[in-house]
């Protein structure tokens, strides 16, 4: 598993390597670099992924002057997304770059050293909520909550099952409670970067933070209320802080960052065994992923199957509709009451 994403990052690098080389060719070649927000003069905000999109959107809400923007587009993995030339200028012509940082956007920090915007504020979120990351990682070691299907991963070894256990996971966002650091985050650093719209950033802030503690509020009372807190899901599992946030064990068919896309007849019989043995009332699938396993799983016992929002991006549909993370958090909250079969 490691050395399989070792490579695919190496790859990537690479990739993405040639495509500034390219920019910085074309560049040179035009003599015409397009200038800084010249055309628009807006103070422009470049995110990578959804979440941060929807958090700086909410955070500048009704200041005309600033202008956010989502890098990869509406529909699109972001696991498997390289950077274009135009991207990369994108990038180098946004004021303000926000990304995840630890380890997903493999091709980010390549792109940075090729910038030359000076005056860029760069805001890598995962640097916020390290030590939430570290009191997760020990409360799943104290607790074992999560329980991975990685027996057909071809690695009988147990040194490196642990090891997988215990890799870092990227996706902070997916735990409400984290969630609002991050929004404190993008807040904090919006406002040393424009002071004249500090009180404007923390109004906002607040306002939406408090509509994430609801939403928060909403998951947690069912959970509480759930006799079995244990959720199957026929796909990869990006949630292991929400699980742990709410107590909940789960049972997946690949890890959060697994390159691995089609399941084995052995895991797919697991995945089935554990849906007959927990007497679960409905198995989860992600948004933009193949329904294919879940199909099968509830042909073979009858349960019903449910999208749930990782959040890591959004239709086009969605996205032209104005969906924010808190709407698709609140999705979750309410497929989650029918899978657990809280009344």
């Amino acid at each position: 598993m490691f050395k399989i994403r070792e490579n695919e990052m190496k790859i990537k690098k690479i990739t993405v390597w040639m495509i500034v080389m390219a920019m910085a060719v074309l560049t040179v070649g035009c003599g015409n670099k397009i200038p800084h927000n010249e055309k628009e003069n807006k103070i422009k905000i470049m995110t990578t992924l959804f979440p941060y999109y929807d958090f700086a959107r909410a955070v500048t809400k009704g200041i005309d002057n600033i202008e956010v923007e989502l890098l990869v587009s509406p529909g699109q993995d972001d696991h498997s997304f390289e950077p274009t030339p135009a991207d990369v200028v994108k990038i180098n012509n946004a004021d303000v770059f926000i990304y995840n940082g630890g380890g997903l956007e493999t091709w980010v920090s390549t792109v940075l050293e090729s910038l030359d915007n000076k005056s860029q504020t760069v805001i890598k979120m995962i640097d916020c909520v390290k030590p939430e990351i570290e009191v997760a990682a020990e409360k799943e070691e104290r607790e074992k909550v999560f329980a991975v299907d990685d027996h057909d991963h071809g690695d009988e070894n147990p040194e490196h099952e642990d090891e997988h256990h215990h890799e870092i996971d990227e996706h902070i966002w997916t735990s409400p409670v984290m969630a609002q650091k991050l929004v404190e985050n993008i807040c904090h650093n919006l406002s040393e970067k424009m002071p004249e719209y500090k009180d404007v950033f923390n109004k906002n802030s607040k306002d939406y933070i408090n509509e994430i503690k609801n939403v928060d509020k909403e998951i947690r009372s069912i959970t509480n209320k759930a006799h079995k807190k244990e959720i199957i899901f026929a796909d990869k599992f990006p949630l292991k802080y929400f699980a742990l946030e709410y107590g909940l064990k789960y049972y997946a068919a690949f890890d959060g960052c697994s390159g691995e896309m089609e399941p084995s007849a052995k895991t797919v019989a697991f995945l089935i065994d554990k849906v007959k043995a927990k007497d679960v009332h409905g198995i989860f699938y992600l948004e933009l992923s193949s329904q294919a396993m879940a199909d099968v799983i509830c042909d073979d016992t009858g349960v019903k199957k449910y999208q749930f929002n990782s959040c890591h991006n959004i239709t086009e549909k969605q996205f032209k509709e104005g969906i924010t993370y808190v709407n698709l958090m609140k999705e979750n909250a309410n497929v989650l009451k029918k899978a657990l079969n809280v009344k």
